[in-house]
């Protein structure tokens, strides 16, 4: 005979727990209803959640760190539902507890925020650098409030150069949001250096307008670097996450674009009388190099002159030498051409007892040359005589 099959409780209740482990829909959802039976032992909340078909038993472990609800009040229950083995009780565990009116509305923001955040609209390289100076500043807020007030006077209280233009928007109320992204869209295209969005405090209810999606994506969107100045210090909206720049109060943005002029009139004197007196000392420096550099080189062109008159005197004296052993050497050459010249005058031979003949043709060199009844001259040297030949014998010697 067969065993009968059958289960224990342990194993059917760690079945259904690992169940509702195992079920993604069940985790981290928010569930809405009105609180009943509710208790707090040491530290930890116990209620029932319900609504007009149904409840849930809840518990809130360590409840002092988020709200704790009073019986009949209407809330949202952010948690898990969780099933306990032991007793086999059914429960949701609450992780945060919210009113119900602005917990919907905190809970409808977040989720924004959260889709923004994962679009990158809140990302930092996206920003873009606010002006050093600006000149041309716009303003959207309220034309008759007191922030554009502040604003104005914060800044005249460094300087006069900055244009501050007010576009007067509704900052509160069903269409202030509408009315804020239309005059972004209009001033974004007017070469304004900042766009500054501004109100003064108010409460969460009053300052939704600027978590409003479209405005968001319209300050994401414009060409103009935009400051957000909405609220107080503690006031924090998706305008202040996508804007180029949070500033925590209207004031506080004026502080942001205003800048000393007087201050940057006197550091720019003392940045001048530093460069003055930067420069007075590189021209000093630079004269007294000049002036070593200037002795330096006289005295090589000293040193140089000098040797090369040195050269100069030496080389005159070696020329001077050279030339006078070339004209003695002339002067020797001369004398002995001289001597060879008057050795070989002709005037000198007929001194010595020559003679020389000239007929009618020229210089008789040979006898073979004359004729019987030439007539020729006789050349010596103390004179000349005309002689006729008369008889010519070619040969002989007398």
């Amino acid at each position: 005979m067969n065993s009968p099959k059958y289960l224990s409780v342990s194993i059917v209740n760690m079945y259904i727990h690992n169940v509702f482990v195992a079920e993604e829909m069940l985790h981290d959802i928010d569930v809405v209803g009105e609180v009943s039976g509710i208790s707090v032992v040491r530290g930890h909340a116990y209620f029932t959640l319900k609504d007009k078909d149904a409840q849930i038993a809840c518990n809130s472990f360590n409840c002092a760190k988020t709200y704790v609800p009073k019986n009949g009040e209407l809330i949202i229950v952010r948690g898990s539902v969780s099933y306990y083995g032991k007793n086999g009780r059914l429960s949701l565990n609450a992780d945060r507890i919210t009113p119900y009116g602005a917990g919907l509305l905190a809970m409808q923001l977040e989720e924004l925020k959260n889709k923004l955040l994962k679009e990158g609209l809140f990302a930092e390289e996206h920003k873009k650098r606010l002006p050093a100076y600006c000149r041309n500043v716009c303003v959207l807020t309220s034309t008759t409030g007191a922030v554009i007030r502040d604003i104005i006077t914060t800044v005249r209280r460094y300087n006069e150069v900055i244009d501050i233009n007010v576009y007067g928007v509704q900052v509160q109320g069903e269409n202030s949001a509408s009315s804020i992204v239309n005059a972004l869209r209009v001033t974004d295209e007017l070469g304004f250096d900042v766009i500054i969005i501004a109100r003064g405090g108010g409460s969460r209810e009053d300052l939704m307008p600027f978590n409003d999606e479209k405005l968001v994506r319209s300050i994401y969107a414009a060409k103009t670097p935009i400051i957000s100045a909405v609220g107080h210090e503690t006031d924090y909206t998706l305008c202040d996450l996508v804007a180029d720049a949070r500033a925590a109060t209207p004031t506080a943005a004026a502080e942001l674009i205003a800048y000393d002029t007087t201050a940057i009139r006197e550091e720019l004197s003392a940045f001048a009388a530093r460069a003055k007196s930067l420069l007075t000392d590189k021209v000093s420096a630079s004269a007294r190099n000049l002036s070593t550099a200037s002795r330096r080189m006289l005295a090589a062109a000293s040193a140089r002159n000098t040797a090369s008159f040195a050269a100069f005197a030496l080389s005159s004296e070696y020329m001077r030498g050279a030339a006078e052993n070339l004209l003695r050497d002339k002067r020797v050459r001369y004398e002995k051409s001289l001597t060879s010249l008057g050795a070989a005058n002709p005037v000198s031979i007929l001194e010595k007892g020559f003679f020389t003949l000239t007929g009618e043709k020229g210089r008789i060199r040979n006898i073979a040359q004359l004729s019987v009844g030439d007539n020729i001259t006789v050349n010596s040297g103390d004179g000349y005589a005309q002689a006729t030949v008369n008889n010519v014998t070619v040969g002989e010697k007398r």
